[in-house]
């Protein structure tokens, strides 16, 4: 186990410094466990990030257990919110995370408003448990694809309402760099948060059609992606998948 050693009146002291450690455990049918013990911030987001990227290039299902985690920062979060969109670029077909109700983790979570990022389970039996039905069960497979088209559906709701009022707002052209409030495009219906920015950074960031502008923190990964942000507001993409119309 690491150590330091400490200087203190009268001689040297020793002590154990908090254990940090990403074990990654390969089981059978291409399923890989992560368990991050200890506490875990910018010193080990980067070896986290290592791992998980290799797993993903030959795992079909990765878990990763937060159950052991004492503590995480903004870094190691940010790991683990990149992390399903690193596996869909590998083919990875099914990442979760087991996040304990009142663990360190959880109150992260909460604070950030991050449950909706992430697939969270309560115990590594129950992730892999639902993993593996949700591969032999097609039904289960058309309802997540249903829940990604209602996430698609609600924010282009959203984004044709601020269009509406763009277009009802009395924009001149030496005027376009004054904040208008606009509602969050995010895929949550209850979602009634409010976002101000300008006619040119509405009009740029709707340059796409599958492009939409959420409050940050409210991004769906499983179904886009963020392509620019900043203290007020995030542009997300929509993954091609999670336009296709349901079979």
């Amino acid at each position: 186990m690491p150590f330091l050693i400490v200087r203190a009146t009268g001689g040297l002291g020793v002590l154990n410094a908090p254990r940090r450690e990403t074990i990654v455990t390969d089981l059978p049918g291409d399923r890989w466990l992560v368990t991050l013990e200890g506490e875990h911030d910018l010193t080990t987001a980067e070896d986290l990030r290592e791992k998980l990227r290799a797993i993903f290039r030959t795992g079909t299902t990765v878990v990763i257990d937060l159950s052991p985690t004492m503590f995480l920062d903004s870094s190691t979060l940010a790991v683990l919110m990149r992390a399903e969109e690193v596996a869909r670029e590998n083919d990875c077909e099914h990442v979760g995370l087991v996040v304990p109700k009142d663990s360190a983790a959880d109150r992260l979570f909460a604070l950030v408003r991050a449950h909706r990022m992430f697939t969270i389970f309560q115990a590594v039996e129950e992730a892999f448990a639902f993993f593996e039905s949700a591969s032999n069960d097609p039904g289960m497979a058309r309802r997540w694809q249903a829940r990604k088209q209602r996430i698609v559906k609600n924010e282009q709701a959203f984004r044709d309402y601020n269009d509406r009022r763009l277009q009802h707002e009395a924009v001149d052209a030496d005027d376009d760099r004054e904040p208008i409030p606009f509602v969050c495009e995010c895929g949550d219906p209850d979602c009634i948060q409010a976002l101000l920015i300008t006619a040119a950074e509405f009009t740029e960031a709707h340059s796409a059609p599958n492009r939409f502008i959420v409050k940050p923190g409210h991004v769906y990964h499983d179904v886009e992606r963020v392509v620019a942000d900043n203290d007020t507001f995030a542009i997300v993409e929509k993954h091609p998948a999670a336009l296709k119309q349901p079979q």
